[in-house]
C-alpha cells in the first residue's frame, strides 16, 4: 500500500499543535511561536474532534500545547486519543485550571507537563525548549498547591522508599531539568542518571517521567514550597 503523504510534515524545526477554543489567546501563541525559527505551528484548533481528524488526515507534530476547558470532547478525555495516534509528541497542558483534581488526571493520562496561562510569552518558549531537550515542565504553583492538597498520605511501602539519590534526581526532573543538565548538577554521568530514573520507576509503579512526578507529589517526596 502507498504510504499516505503528510502534508503537514516539516524537517526543519519543531512542529507544535495548538488545541485552544480562545481565539485570540490562539492568535498570540501562535505569532509567538512565528517569531522564533526553532518552532512551527502546523495546526491549531478549537475542539479536540478537529484536531483528531486533522491527525487521521495525516498531521504530524512534535509538542501539542493543550487547553482543558474545550467544547465537545475536554481536554483530559482527548489525551488518551492523542497518545494513541502520536505516541511520540510531548503534550503539555496550557490552561488556566489550577484544580487539583484536574492537574492529577492530566498528568496521570499521560500529559508530560502542566502550565498555567498566566505565563509570560518569554516563559512559554522558554518552556518549549526545555520539553525538546527532555525536560519535564511543571508549573511550581500547580506543585506547591498539589503537596499542599495531599497531606495525608497513605504510608509507603518500604520497597517504595526513593534513595536520597534518586529522590535527588526526581526533584530536578520535576523542576524541570533535563536529564543533560542533572548529569551536570550532581556530577554524575547520563548513564547513572537514566539508572536512578528507572529505579523509581520501579519503586514508584509508573513508566514515565509525568506519572514519577505525580506519584511521588502526591505522596509527598517532593516539596515544592
Amino acid at each position: 500500500m502507498m504510504k499516505k503523504e503528510n502534508k503537514y510534515l516539516l524537517s526543519d524545526c519543531w512542529r507544535v499543535v495548538l488545541i485552544e477554543d480562545h481565539a485570540v489567546y490562539r492568535k498570540a501563541v501562535s505569532k509567538t511561536l512565528a517569531t522564533h525559527s526553532r518552532y512551527k505551528c502546523v495546526g491549531d484548533f478549537s475542539t479536540m474532534e478537529d484536531t483528531l481528524d486533522a491527525i487521521d488526515s495525516g498531521l504530524e507534530t512534535d509538542i501539542i500545547l493543550l487547553d482543558l476547558g474545550l467544547p465537545g470532547m475536554d481536554g483530559i478525555t482527548g489525551i488518551t486519543p492523542l497518545r494513541e495516534r502520536l505516541p511520540d509528541a510531548r503534550i503539555i497542558v496550557l490552561t488556566a485550571f489550577t484544580d487539583r483534581e484536574k492537574v492529577f488526571a492530566a498528568l496521570e493520562a499521560g500529559a508530560h507537563g502542566y502550565l498555567v496561562k498566566s505565563g509570560s510569552a518569554v516563559h512559554l518558549v522558554k518552556t518549549l525548549n526545555d520539553v525538546v531537550e527532555g525536560g519535564t515542565p511543571l508549573d511550581t504553583k500547580i506543585a506547591g498547591m498539589v503537596l499542599n492538597r495531599f497531606q495525608k498520605l497513605r504510608p509507603i511501602a518500604d520497597e517504595e522508599h526513593l534513595s536520597p539519590r534518586e529522590h535527588e534526581v526526581l526533584r530536578l526532573v520535576a523542576q524541570g531539568l533535563t536529564k543533560d543538565a542533572i548529569a551536570a548538577e550532581l556530577e554524575i554521568s547520563l548513564s547513572c542518571v537514566s539508572v536512578y530514573l528507572r529505579r523509581t520507576y520501579d519503586k514508584l509503579h509508573v513508566h514515565s517521567l509525568p506519572a514519577a512526578v505525580s506519584a511521588a507529589i502526591r505522596r509527598g517526596l517532593l516539596d515544592f514550597s
